[in-house]
């Protein structure tokens, strides 16, 4: 995914402004149609401007409200792939459910607010999870493929708010999931298309967090998730600058997601400023 190539210096105040609002309106026109297996270039300028107005405005909901969006645009664009005929993944079925997964801080945010609203899970069993994997090296906590926290009687007590790596980790085979996961035989069936949207999806969601200057790396899950469950005022602490997750496990993303994300970031930054 590449953006667009546009100088600061060859755009005067109002072009600028123009060119933000033409893309922003491509970029709503995406949010109802939902992402393809490719994204034009402008198409993801827009989306990622809308990302960040949300992101940096409290007015419309801030970091939460901007992780919402990401997961409903990629929900939109997984319907293929949910309704297609043969997919493994069902309620019950948990495999991939004791993976490491690393998401953004709004991700995290969204999680903790739905946690709060809902009530639908006691928090002392994150906070003890959290608390045991930073005991962990990387290698141990994929060998001991613990159950994530917040999975409750085989399902996700968060799975209305759960963030993009969950939601687009999908396969065409549940029982591939066992046996490569269980019994390491094999691979899982995935569904590369789910895959690459939501890769997309969390491009748009980064990019949008690097050109508001926030940080912009992976974060454990569960470790991020306890960061901010004793902390009601985290998510504002985080949008003012504050690294609230300074000290919590994370990961950085893969050499060319990164120069794609900093690449749109970059333009973001030029049309907003």
């Amino acid at each position: 995914m590449a953006a667009p190539q546009l100088s600061r210096q060859q755009l005067s105040r109002q072009q600028r402004r123009k060119a933000a609002r033409d893309a922003m309106e491509r970029g709503r026109r995406l949010l109802t149609r939902g992402l393809g297996p490719e994204i034009d270039e402008t198409d993801a300028l827009g989306l990622a401007l809308l990302l960040h107005e949300w992101l940096t405005s409290t007015e419309h909901g801030g970091a939460t409200a901007a992780a919402a969006m990401a997961e409903a645009l990629l929900e939109k664009s997984l319907k293929a792939e949910i309704k297609a005929p043969g997919l493994g993944c069902a309620k019950g079925c948990t495999y991939c459910c004791s993976a490491i997964v690393t998401c953004s801080a709004p991700e995290i945010f969204r999680v903790v607010d739905f946690l709060r609203a809902t009530a639908s899970l006691p928090t002392a069993p994150i906070k003890l999870e959290a608390a045991r994997r930073l005991t962990l090296t990387t290698d141990q906590s994929l060998a001991q493929r613990s159950p994530c926290p917040m999975l409750v009687g085989g399902a996700c007590s968060v799975y209305q708010a759960r963030p993009i790596a969950c939601r687009a980790l999908l396969s065409n085979s549940s029982e591939s999931c066992r046996l490569a996961l269980d019994e390491n035989i094999g691979q899982p069936q995935i569904v590369v298309p789910a895959m690459t949207k939501g890769e997309i999806a969390r491009t748009l969601l980064l990019a949008a967090v690097s050109a508001a200057g926030l940080p912009d790396r992976g974060i454990e899950l569960s470790a991020g998730v306890a960061a901010v469950l004793d902390h009601p005022d985290a998510e504002t602490r985080g949008l003012a600058g504050e690294d609230i997750f300074a000290h919590v496990l994370g990961a950085e993303r893969l050499p060319a997601a990164r120069t794609a994300q900093d690449r749109l970031a970059a333009l973001v930054r030029q049309l907003v400023d």
